[in-house]
């Protein structure tokens, strides 16, 4: 079956399947789709979520493909914030915000330091091999 979009003229070869959600859900798609012009609309929205939730369960945690990905869940209210700052300028996107976040939490300046001194550490161990 082919579908073509009537706004954009473009066909988009594929099944249709019917959905229902509540209003709620709705809302929130729409609201979605209107902030982030990179999705054009819900069914657009629809087929990139459905794909990644399922590559995303289909995965390990640490995905070999993907090497240093792993799905993070958070509370919505956490979400709320990251996406408020986002659309404040603090950060360029969601995962921006994940990625500070982690950084400041594991990589500290007291985490760094114990880094290099268990690198030099074992670099003293280690006799070097001369060519």
């Amino acid at each position: 079956m082919t579908v073509c979009y009537a706004d954009t003229g473009e066909t988009m070869d594929g099944e249709r399947i019917t959905l229902r959600l509540e209003a709620e859900d709705l809302e929130l798609m729409d609201s979605f789709v209107k902030k982030r012009p990179e999705f054009s609309n819900r069914s657009h929205l629809a087929r990139i979520a459905i794909r990644q939730f399922i590559e995303g369960a289909s995965e390990s945690p640490v995905s070999e493909e993907k090497g240093n990905r792993v799905l993070v869940e958070v509370p919505r209210a956490v979400l709320y914030i990251m996406e408020a700052l986002v659309r404040d300028g603090v950060y360029n996107s969601i995962n921006g915000a994940i990625e500070h976040a982690v950084r400041k939490e594991y990589l500290n300046a007291e985490v760094v330091e114990d880094m290099k001194k268990r690198l030099l550490e074992t670099r003293r161990e280690t006799p070097e091999i001369l060519p």
